[in-house]
């Protein structure tokens, strides 16, 4: 808990990138167990800009995307059986596979509404987690940031 701790301070300061401008919504570091995904949502209004950022922690390679809160609707729908392979996903911004080293998508100016980041260690997409590791669960921290 205290290396969490210690890693989301250095990171919240050091990997941001922030001005004085930048609100960020969401700050966090999520570890994805083989075969599992996970999801936040955030809401834009229309006047704001949006910039999500993530990175890999450690453990195995994974993907993150930005979808609309309908598409994560359809993605659940599709993928209740697990069956992640044939699994369908329509992005606004794919992260494939998330680098060790921040990436972002750039300030986009998105339609009002509820969008979601999904990331996702299973079998959809370029990224599969790989069948000999004795941990294929994955680390990413990811920030939504606002201005």
């Amino acid at each position: 808990m205290l290396k969490r701790l210690i890693l989301l301070s250095l990171l919240s300061t050091s990997l941001l990138g922030c001005d004085s401008n930048d609100d960020v919504k969401e700050l966090d570091s999520v570890l994805i167990k083989e075969n599992e995904y996970f999801s936040t949502q955030f809401n834009v209004d229309g006047n704001q800009q949006v910039n999500v950022k993530v990175s890999l922690l450690d453990n195995v390679p994974s993907e993150a995307f930005i979808i609309t809160e309908e598409e994560y609707k359809n993605w659940e729908d599709e993928t209740q059986t697990n069956d992640f392979a044939n699994a369908t996903l329509v992005s606004l911004v794919t992260f494939s596979p998330i680098p060790s080293s921040q990436t972002e998508s750039g300030w986009m100016k998105l339609d009002s509404g509820d969008y979601r980041i999904l990331i996702e260690n299973t079998a959809f997409g370029s990224v599969s987690p790989p069948s000999s590791n004795i941990s294929n669960s994955t680390n990413v921290m990811y920030s939504i940031l606002y201005k």
